[in-house]
């Protein structure tokens, strides 16, 4: 194997050429490609095709008076499956009475509050269609059920559940799992008998996948965007977060990577790990209806921080703790596991140094 001089320069070539080879490598590999990119998309797609196919159904609406009351009406009226009329009652809907209604529309401002029967989700689409048809911005339409509580919407639930999930696929499947094959190889061992540093090799194994976390908030935040779950103003806000996701799940990739051995182990455990990350999250079960003693482990973990952020962002969720506060958190746990990666990474289990 060619000698790699020590120095700036001849460091800096190493680095571009590993970075090269990083990408051919991570590319190749069909069950990599599948796990990283194309996985995190089909769950997308099955409850962008779930949402789709509770959009049927005949739905009564009632809007309240207001300046745009005649052009909501005029709207609903062109939507398959929709009745609208006006609100008949001198006074405004009781909270939480629906007054038979499936929905009842208030309207004013330029804003836009709906109530809508927890049951009957499958009107999201129509009604968030028609009031943008009548120019209410997206982001100023808050849906709310009779109790007050925001109604279950698939395709929204599965836009933070899904980019979870590709940020963990990237950093399980497409950092850990690779690195731990080479070691298996005794590639590992035959760069450490070169003056090459681990720093440098490490590094270089983020600009890919940080182009392919790049790729995945493009597209997920495209569909958001499409939908109206997310103001183009707060993309940036998305994209931020999402990359201190990475950068964070990245350092705990290298960190299960940097003594293992056998691909297959890690694999399981990692796939395990992924799940349980999700119902802890707070992604399939609200903190708040978990024992307490479990509220204290989720809150111990940063991925926790992560999916407020993504749910604040993607479902309109009130943030639990503050974006500042899970950026923070964010970065103080990639600094952690990056330097106890660095620490403890080994070019073989048999070193020592």
């Amino acid at each position: 194997m060619t000698q790699i001089r020590k120095g700036p320069t001849t460091e800096a070539t190493a680095l571009r050429q590993l970075v090269k080879t990083n990408a051919r490598e991570l590319l190749r590999d069909g069950k990599t490609v599948f796990f990283v990119l194309l996985f995190p998309l089909l769950f997308l797609a099955m409850f962008l095709g779930l949402g789709y196919l509770n959009t049927g159904g005949s739905y009564q609406v009632a809007v309240e008076a207001s300046a745009e009351q005649t052009q909501v009406i005029d709207k609903l009226a062109k939507a398959q499956g929709f009745h609208a009329e006006a609100w008949k009652a001198d006074a405004p809907p009781a909270a939480g009475n629906l007054g038979g209604y499936d929905a009842i529309i208030g309207t004013g401002h330029g804003r836009a509050e709906v109530t809508v029967d927890a049951s009957k989700f499958g009107a999201l689409k129509g009604l968030r269609v028609a009031l943008a048809d009548s120019g209410i911005d997206s982001s100023r339409i808050d849906f709310r059920t009779p109790d007050g509580g925001r109604p279950f919407d698939p395709v929204k639930a599965s836009l933070p559940t899904a980019l979870v999930m590709a940020l963990m696929s990237v950093a399980f499947f497409g950092t850990a799992t690779p690195l731990i094959a080479l070691r298996q190889r005794g590639t590992l061992r035959l760069l450490g008998t070169t003056p090459l540093r681990r720093r440098t090799f490490v590094v270089a194994q983020v600009p890919v996948r940080l182009a392919l976390v790049a790729i995945q908030l493009l597209v997920l935040g495209s569909v958001a965007v499409s939908l109206g779950f997310l103001p183009l103003a707060d993309a940036a806000r998305l994209f931020a977060t999402g990359l201190l996701g990475a950068l964070m799940l990245f350092s705990f990739g290298y960190l299960v990577a940097a003594r293992l051995r056998n691909p297959e182990i890690a694999n399981g455990a990692l796939a395990v790990l992924m799940p349980v990350v999700l119902l802890l999250g707070g992604l399939f079960l609200p903190m708040q209806m978990m024992p307490g003693f479990m509220q204290t482990i989720c809150k111990a973990m940063p991925t926790t921080y992560l999916v407020d952020a993504l749910n604040h962002d993607l479902t309109g969720a009130a943030s639990t703790y503050g974006l500042t506060v899970d950026w923070l958190v964010l970065v103080g746990a990639a600094v952690v596991f990056g330097g106890l990666a660095t620490r403890l990474f080994r070019w073989d289990q048999g070193e020592e140094r």
